[in-house]
C-alpha cells in the first residue's frame, strides 16, 4: 500500500456532493486512494438523511407528482420537530394563511403549527413570502438561483436548506402550490418530528389550463361532500379545473319537466361548489349540452317541439324557440359559477339534417348550419362575456373551412383511443391558426376496471401533439357511458394528466411517473405496491386480447349472453393465470393500505375494482370445472361412491360452484353500494343493484336445473352448459 500524508482541516467543506480536502503536496492518490474517497463520500453522503427517511425520497429523482421543472436535490434532511413556526410575509395573509392551512393533512396529525401572520424575516421553520415583500428573502431567492417566473402567475420558488424553508411566489396561486410540493417532500421520523428533504426548486407549468371532467348524466351523481374532496385532492396536484358534464342535471325553475327527481343540482349546490373550488385555486366549469345529448329535454312534452325529430337526441337549429330554450337554461345555469369558462358541448349531432333541419342542411350543408348554431349560441346574452368551449371533432372532416368557428369559441379536441399520433385532429386547427384544449381520457365507458396501458398512451400522446400545436391546455376526461363507474378508480389516470400538463418537456415518460406514485398519492413511502397493482390489472386487459368491459362482471357462464365471453377465456389459455393476477393485485392493495398514510379513502375502490376483476376469471374457471363435473358424474368415473364428489361441487347450497359464485357476487353487491353511497347520490343505483339481482336469480336458476338433472344425465346443453368443453 503507497503511503500518504495529509492534512485535513477541522471543518469539511462541501460542494454538491464533493468534500474538499486540503492537503500537503507530497502525497500520492493511488487508485486506493481514490477507491477510499469514494467511500468517505458515500458514507459521508448517507449520514446527512436521516435514518428514518422513506425510502422513495433517497432517490436523487425525489417521487414528486408533478415533477418541478427546475429542481436541485440536496443531501440533508431537515428536522423541524413536532411544532413549527410559520411565518407569513403577504399583502394577502388570509389567502395564504388558508394555503398554509393545507399542510396539517393526514401525515402531519399530531404537529403543532404556529402561524404567525405578517411575521418577519427568520432564520428557522417555514417562510411564505411574496416577491418583493422582504428584501432578505428575495435577496436568498435570488443569490439560489430560484427566482420565480416574473411572467407566469403559477410560479414559485422553494428553498430547504438546513435552517429553514423558504416558499416565495408573486401570487396566493404560486404560494399555494409551493405548499403543495412541500407536503410531498416532508414524513415523520421516529420520534414523531416533522422532516423534509432539502432542496432548490424554481417551478412553473408548461400549460395554462389543467384540467378534468367529471361526468354527471349518465348514472353517478356525487354529492357535495364528495366533489370538495375531489377538489381538495386535485388542488394538490396542481390541476387548476373542474369541468362538469351535464346534459339536463342543472335544476331548471323555467322548464321543470327536464329534471329528474334525485338527479337534479340544486343552484345553491353549484354556487356552494363553485366557491369551494376558489378556495383551492381551482376552477369550477359548468358544461351544458347546447345541441346534442339533450334526449330528455326534447322527450319534455312542452319542449317535444324542439327535436330535430319527435323524442329524439338533438336540438334542432330550424326551430327558433330552440335558441329561446337555451337562452333561458343558461341564465339559470351561468350565473351560479364564478368561472370565465362555459362549455356548451354540441358534439355528436347525429340526427342533424335528418329532420326538421332537412332544408336548411340542403341549401348551407351540414357544417355551415352547424357553425350557425354555434354562432347563434354564442351569440345568447346570457353567455356575454364567457369565454366559450366546444366539443371540436369536426375538424376530423375533409375540407371543412374551420375559419368559420366564432372567434369566442375554443375546440376541444378529444379522442380517448391511445394512437401515436394525434395530428389528425390537432394539425388543421393550428393551420387555420385556432387554439384548442385537448381532451384525452383518464378513464371511459364502463371497464371493469380502467384499462391504464392505454389510458396512459393516449394521455401522453395527446398532450404532446398538444404542445406540439400550441394548445391552451388540457381536459381529461372522465365518462360514465354505462353509469357504473367509481370516480375512485380514476386518480392513477389524472395524476399523469397532471404531469404531462405541468412538466414542460414534450413527452412525459410513464417510468418516473409509476414510481412516484405511491408515495405522492398514499405516502407509501418503501415500495410500489399500488402502481404495481394498478399495472397487473390494466395488463389483463392485454393479456387477454380483449378489454374486460363491465358486462362481463354481470354475465352467467349459463346464460346465452355469457357464452362467447365463456369460451373466449377458455380458449384463451390464460384463464387460471389471468384469475391469479387480478387476485394479486387485490393482495398488493390490501397490504399496501397498511402503509398508506394519505387518501386511503379511495383504496377501497382500487380493492373493488381488484375483485370484481377476479370474479370475471373466477366464473370462468368455475364453470370450466362445473361442467368437467357435470362429465363425471354423467360418467360416473369415480363409481357411485357413498359421497360423489361431482354430486357435491354442483348441488350443495354452500360448498357448490353455484353456491361460491352466489356469494361472490352478494359480496361485490353490498360492496359496490357501500363505495356508490361515500360517493354519490342514490340516483341511480338501483339501475346497478338489478344488474346484480339479475345475476343473482340466474345463478339461483341455473341451480335449480342441475338439481333437476340428476338421475336424468341429461346431455349438458340442457343444463345450461352450451359453452364449449374446456
Amino acid at each position: 500500500m503507497t503511503e500518504f500524508r495529509c492534512k485535513v482541516l477541522a471543518h469539511h467543506y462541501f460542494l454538491s456532493a464533493n468534500i474538499i480536502i486540503f492537503a500537503e503536496r507530497n502525497f500520492y492518490i493511488t487508485i486506493f486512494m481514490k477507491r477510499f474517497l469514494s467511500l468517505i463520500l458515500a458514507i459521508s453522503a448517507s449520514t446527512l438523511l436521516n435514518a428514518q427517511t422513506p425510502a422513495a425520497l433517497r432517490s436523487e429523482t425525489l417521487p414528486l407528482i408533478p415533477y418541478p421543472n427546475h429542481i436541485v436535490v440536496g443531501t440533508q434532511d431537515l428536522k423541524c420537530g413536532t411544532t413549527i413556526v410559520v411565518n407569513i410575509l403577504s399583502d394577502s395573509i388570509a389567502d395564504d394563511a388558508f394555503a398554509v392551512s393545507t399542510l396539517a393533512d393526514d401525515y402531519t396529525k399530531g404537529i403543532k403549527w404556529e402561524v404567525k401572520e405578517k411575521g418577519n424575516f427568520a432564520k428557522s421553520g417555514i417562510i411564505v413570502a411574496r416577491m418583493g415583500k422582504n428584501r432578505n428573502i428575495d435577496k436568498v431567492i435570488s443569490d439560489a438561483g430560484l427566482t420565480p417566473d416574473a411572467k407566469n402567475d403559477e410560479s414559485y420558488a422553494l428553498l430547504i436548506d438546513d435552517n429553514r424553508i423558504i416558499i416565495e411566489a408573486r401570487t396566493s396561486t404560486g404560494i399555494f402550490y409551493g405548499l403543495q410540493t412541500l407536503r410531498q417532500l416532508g414524513y415523520r421520523n421516529a420520534d414523531g418530528s416533522l422532516c423534509y428533504r432539502s432542496v432548490k426548486i424554481a417551478d412553473a407549468p408548461a400549460l395554462r389550463y389543467r384540467w378534468i371532467q367529471d361526468d354527471w348524466s349518465r348514472g353517478p351523481i356525487p354529492t357535495v361532500e364528495f366533489v370538495k374532496q375531489q377538489i381538495r385532492t386535485l388542488a394538490e396536484y396542481k390541476i387548476n379545473g373542474y369541468c362538469i358534464y351535464g346534459e339536463t342535471i342543472f335544476q331548471s325553475h323555467q322548464f321543470p319537466g327536464i329534471n329528474l327527481y334525485g338527479g337534479t343540482i340544486t343552484q345553491e349546490e353549484e354556487k356552494e361548489i363553485a366557491e369551494y373550488g376558489r378556495k383551492y385555486h381551482v376552477d369550477i366549469i359548468p358544461q351544458q349540452e347546447c345541441l346534442g345529448h339533450m334526449h330528455y329535454a326534447v322527450r319534455d312534452g312542452l319542449l317535444s317541439n324542439l327535436g330535430e325529430r319527435r323524442n329524439g337526441q338533438v336540438l334542432s337549429p330550424a326551430v327558433e324557440g330552440t335558441y329561446d330554450f337555451l337562452q333561458k337554461y343558461l341564465n339559470e345555469i351561468v350565473p351560479q359559477f364564478s368561472s370565465d369558462f362555459v362549455h356548451i358541448g354540441c358534439d355528436e349531432a347525429f340526427e342533424l339534417g335528418l329532420g326538421k333541419s332537412a332544408d336548411l342542411v340542403k341549401m348551407q350543408g351540414v357544417d355551415n348550419v352547424f357553425f350557425n348554431h354555434l354562432r347563434r349560441v354564442s351569440e345568447l346574452p346570457a353567455l356575454k362575456g364567457k369565454k366559450l368551449l366546444f366539443w371540436g371533432e369536426i375538424s376530423e372532416k375533409a375540407g371543412v373551412d374551420l375559419t368559420k368557428i366564432p372567434k369566442t369559441l375554443i375546440p376541444v379536441v378529444w379522442d380517448y383511443l391511445p394512437r401515436t399520433s394525434y395530428d389528425y385532429s390537432m394539425a388543421p386547427y393550428d393551420k387555420a391558426g385556432i387554439r384548442t384544449i385537448v381532451a384525452p381520457g383518464t378513464f371511459w365507458g364502463g371497464r371493469v376496471f380502467p384499462s391504464y396501458n392505454a389510458h396512459l398512451i393516449n394521455i401522453r400522446s395527446m398532450l404532446r401533439d398538444g404542445k406540439k400545436y400550441h394548445t391552451l391546455g388540457m381536459l381529461n376526461a372522465t365518462w360514465d357511458d354505462m353509469g357504473e363507474d367509481l370516480f375512485n378508480v380514476g386518480w392513477y389516470g389524472i395524476l399523469y394528466g397532471a404531469c404531462c400538463s405541468w412538466q414542460q418537456e414534450q413527452d412525459t415518460p410513464f417510468e418516473p411517473f409509476k414510481k412516484a406514485f405511491d408515495w405522492a398519492f398514499y405516502r407509501n413511502g418503501n415500495n410500489h405496491m399500488f402502481s404495481e397493482g394498478i399495472d397487473t390489472l390494466s395488463t389483463v386487459h392485454t393479456s387477454l386480447g380483449t378489454d374486460i368491459w363491465y358486462d362481463w362482471a354481470y354475465s352467467v357462464p349459463f346464460d346465452d349472453s355469457g357464452v362467447g365471453q365463456q369460451n373466449t377465456i377458455q380458449k384463451s389459455g390464460k384463464m387460471e393465470m389471468l384469475h391469479t393476477s387480478c387476485a394479486e393485485a387485490f393482495k398488493l392493495f390490501s397490504q399496501g393500505r397498511d402503509n398508506a398514510l394519505l387518501h386511503r379513502s379511495t383504496i377501497d375502490a382500487l380493492l373493488f375494482g381488484a375483485r370484481r376483476m377476479n370474479f370475471v376469471f373466477a366464473k370462468a374457471e368455475m364453470a370450466a370445472d362445473l361442467s368437467r363435473r357435470y362429465d363425471d358424474f354423467c360418467k360416473d368415473d369415480d363409481k357411485g361412491r357413498p359421497v360423489n364428489t361431482a354430486v357435491y361441487d354442483m348441488i350443495m347450497p354452500y360448498a357448490s360452484k353455484i353456491g361460491s359464485l352466489r356469494d361472490l357476487t352478494k359480496e361485490l353487491k353490498t360492496w359496490h353500494h357501500d363505495l356508490w353511497m361515500q360517493e354519490n347520490r342514490p340516483f341511480h343505483w338501483d339501475v346497478v343493484e338489478a344488474r346484480y339481482e339479475y345475476m343473482l336469480q340466474t345463478w339461483n336458476r341455473e341451480d335449480a336445473i342441475l338439481r333437476s338433472a340428476f338421475g336424468t344425465k341429461a346431455p349438458r346443453e340442457q343444463v345450461g352448459m352450451k359453452f364449449d368443453r374446456p
